[in-house]
């Protein structure tokens, strides 16, 4: 009889028991910094701001166009070239209309003249396009 009372005592007692993977402190530090875990071994700093990180490549926002890094340049330069031959217009009549950095690649957001909906492409920091797709209904 001691025997099932003390399994469901310690079944109870385990199932209450609160574990967090990371404490208060780093979770905040990470929240500030818009770094994550991974991230974070890839160079983000978690001691410095979003725009900072973003400045240097990470965080869910690349930074403006004045002050983009180079590979966000050459990610944007590459998606405008795809697009554009994909749509037969020349690249200089779309327009880059956002650009997102992150652990999979750069996104870049563009609009395209006559289209419904923008394209949407994924790029890395050298110009290679891994995708470049029309975020509407097919027939737009």
């Amino acid at each position: 009889m001691k025997t099932p009372s003390l399994v469901i005592a310690c079944v109870t007692l385990l199932a209450t028991t609160s574990v967090h993977a990371i404490d208060a402190k780093y979770r905040r530090l990470l929240e500030r910094s818009g770094c994550t875990q991974v991230t974070e071994t890839q160079g983000c700093d978690i001691n410095k701001t979003k725009a900072q990180n973003a400045k240097a490549g990470f965080g869910s926002t690349a930074p403006a166009h004045s002050s983009a890094t180079s590979g966000t340049r050459v990610a944007e330069k590459a998606c405008l070239a795809k697009v554009a031959k994909t749509v037969g217009k020349p690249s200089k009549t779309l327009k880059v209309t956002e650009v997102l950095t992150g652990e999979a690649g750069i996104g870049v957001t563009i609009k395209v003249p006559g289209a419904t909906a923008p394209w949407s492409c994924l790029s890395d920091a050298q110009g290679h396009v891994q995708n470049a797709s029309f975020t509407g209904k097919d027939g737009d």
